[in-house]
């Protein structure tokens, strides 16, 4: 089964590095969103819904979508 596939450009309001997340899902409506791969420079956090966040690693703060 295929799943739904795209990609989050990410930008750090701080340092204004940039990057492309890609993300996937079972389909449009799901909830349940695996991050496929996250540029260098970046981290991800699981927040409590389940969804990602993504934060910069140097400044530490979260990245702007």
């Amino acid at each position: 089964m295929a799943r739904d596939t795209w990609v989050e450009n990410l930008i750090c309001p701080n340092c204004r590095k940039t990057g492309e997340a890609r993300l996937s899902a079972t389909d449009e409506d799901s909830w349940d969103v695996q991050v496929d791969s996250i540029p260098e420079g970046f981290k991800v956090l699981r927040l409590e819904n389940g969804l990602p966040n993504f934060l910069c690693v140097l400044c530490d703060i979260a990245a702007e979508p």
